[in-house]
């Protein structure tokens, strides 16, 4: 999974902010979202199809995201590849765990499809089972689309955009919530 969320994120604007350089993101952008599988394997849930052709990372309720030494002590490997990034990271992850809402929800910390399978409808299918969990318990469900040009794609599912972090030299991070219907 972290393989094909990698290959997913390849273009992204925010990730590629926080790991810019092609090489470092050869070295470290399978170690970046192998973290996040590994955390929510513990903590949330994870759902993807037979093929793994693409992950959606959900942390329940009423769970904390992780600070970066969190995220990255068991990435060794992706510290020394994003050294020169490490403040930035940092930076990053305070902002975007001061900025989620108050009221209980599930976090769609990550989704991302295989580029080749794009397109088909993978993305939708797999946010669907806590989506229907959101709206059959009332609980909102909450994420930040790390690519501005996903806004609309969200947004057909429910979401609305609440706000946004503005990174200094980076770029802005649009936040969104679905209220359960």
């Amino acid at each position: 999974m972290s393989a094909v969320l990698a290959r997913a994120f390849a273009t992204n604007p925010f990730v590629r902010w926080i790991i810019p350089d092609d090489a470092m993101y050869q070295r470290a952008g399978e170690a970046f979202f192998r973290i996040g599988v590994e955390r929510e394997l513990r903590q949330g849930e994870i759902y993807t199809d037979d093929a793994y052709s693409g992950a959606a990372l959900w942390l329940p309720p009423g769970t904390p995201s992780p600070g970066l030494l969190a995220q990255l002590r068991p990435g060794l490997r992706l510290l020394r590849a994003i050294r020169s990034r490490t403040r930035v990271a940092a930076s990053a992850i305070d902002q975007f765990e001061r900025a989620r809402p108050r009221e209980p929800h599930w976090y769609l910390t990550v989704l991302g499809t295989d580029p080749s399978r794009q397109g088909r409808g993978i993305g939708g299918a797999l946010m669907a089972p806590i989506l229907e969990r959101c709206d059959a318990t009332g609980v909102a469900a909450y994420l930040e689309s790390s690519n501005p040009d996903n806004v609309g794609y969200y947004q057909r599912f429910g979401f609305r955009v609440t706000g946004e972090i503005p990174f200094s030299g980076g770029p802005a991070v649009p936040l969104m919530l679905r209220k359960p219907s």
